[in-house]
């Protein structure tokens, strides 16, 4: 029977093996999106195997009494990360403004200088490093798809990256344990935050700081692009507070940042574990229902959009040549969602390791900005718009004047 009030069908029990995230989910789909590319985030050596890259299927689902949204049609043997995954922001001034800030004010709040600092899923070490050199701190990095060789836009020799996944078995070692932009793609990410929390001796006062993309900005904002197969879980700030507590964490912070787009929460240990000094936590309510009022509406809306960017891309596209900028998670999955995306003449990107590489789905090869000199472009397609400024100035620094659209416009 249909709930009247949210349009989709009553709570159903959950699925065996799930976890209690998924408590009452909503029977039927926020959203759904067949045959997306498996990887956003790991580009192609020729277009003949972008064009034949592996894809999968996005069930988006949601319970109204956690919050929590997930993809019920993930499947991890799909998924295997390697040296080849690719997502690293620091190659933007305006991204490396935002590390700069927030490596200052972690060092700065929990008194790091001369002190070890362990990061889950560091992938290059940018900020790793910012760390270590901001504060003369010590970095452990541990991630199962490090590559060595691949161009860093920064480094330290105070640090060290182990190609291996964070030990739960043992003891951290550390002051802050960081972990940026990894629990979105785990489908059991409590597993990870229990595992951290058993990992902190309880008399440690060992801090945490993670960051996910924010699932409020993805439904309110109309976000659409940022859903995509690799993302498991959606986070809101009710929804990863209650995550931390439920696994034995007094949360000291959580808020979003860099434009809304991502939402951190810092934590210390609390005293006793879950259920052992007081009642298991519960979510705040009253956030999770004014969350539900905007994830009701999010698969039509997510319909119309695709709709209206498909008929405006094929307008800019018989214009005159087109450039979309961002060949990350956003920039692959507009170019596959949206009618035209094929026939986009140039995607760029700042990120030297994405150079020459081809687009999963659509086959178009990742230029660098300076390949756009002397080359007809009639518009440029942003597709973050905290990056707008940026492009206009290199745009213009190349000679350029095409007509910028960011995505969100």
């Amino acid at each position: 029977m249909a709930d009247g009030a949210t349009g989709r069908s009553a709570p159903t029990a959950v699925d065996e093996g799930t976890t209690w995230l998924t408590e009452g989910a909503w029977a039927e789909p926020v959203a759904e999106l067949r045959g997306v590319p498996v990887f956003c985030n790991s580009l192609w050596p020729t277009a003949a195997e972008a064009r034949s890259a592996p894809v999968g299927d996005v069930e988006l689902c949601y319970s109204p009494v956690t919050g929590y949204l997930w993809n019920r049609a993930f499947d991890p043997e799909l998924v295997a990360y390697s040296p080849a995954y690719e997502n690293s922001l620091h190659h933007s001034p305006r991204f490396q403004d935002f590390v700069g800030a927030l490596a200052d004010r972690l060092v700065a709040r929990y008194g790091l200088h001369g002190r070890q600092i362990v990061e889950i899923g560091p992938g290059e070490g940018n900020f790793l490093a910012l760390l270590c050199e901001r504060g003369h701190n010590w970095g452990l990095g541990y991630d199962a798809a490090y590559d060595p060789e691949r161009f860093k836009v920064a480094t330290s020799p105070r640090m060290r990256i182990v190609r291996d996944h964070y030990p739960f078995d043992r003891p951290v070692d550390g002051e802050l344990v960081v972990c940026q932009h990894v629990l979105e793609h785990l489908a059991e990410p409590s597993a990870l935050v229990e595992g951290v929390r058993r990992s902190i001796p309880d008399s440690a006062r060992t801090a945490v700081y993670f960051e996910v993309p924010d699932a409020t900005y993805m439904v309110s904002e109309l976000a659409v692009w940022d859903l995509i197969y690799e993302h498991v879980s959606y986070f809101s700030a009710p929804t990863l507070e209650l995550l931390f507590r439920r696994a034995g964490f007094d949360v000291t912070e959580v808020d979003r940042a860099f434009g809304d787009q991502y939402l951190y929460l810092e934590a210390v240990p609390a005293a006793g574990r879950p259920g052992e000094t007081g009642p298991v936590p519960t979510v705040d309510t009253v956030a999770v229902a004014k969350l539900t009022e905007l994830v009701a509406s999010f698969g039509e809306h997510l319909r119309q959009l695709v709709a209206t960017w498909t008929a405006r891309l094929g307008a800019l596209v018989e214009a005159g040549p087109v450039a979309v900028w961002g060949a990350g998670s956003k920039g692959v999955s507009f170019l596959n969602l949206v009618g035209a995306g094929r026939d986009v003449s140039y995607v760029v990107d700042v990120n030297p390791n994405k150079t020459g590489l081809y687009i999963p789905g659509t086959g178009q090869i990742v230029v660098a900005p300076d390949e756009l000199e002397g080359r007809e472009v009639a518009t440029v397609v942003v597709m973050n718009p905290l990056y707008v400024g940026e492009i206009r100035t290199t745009l213009a620094d190349l000679g350029l004047r095409p007509e910028v659209v960011a995505v969100s416009d």
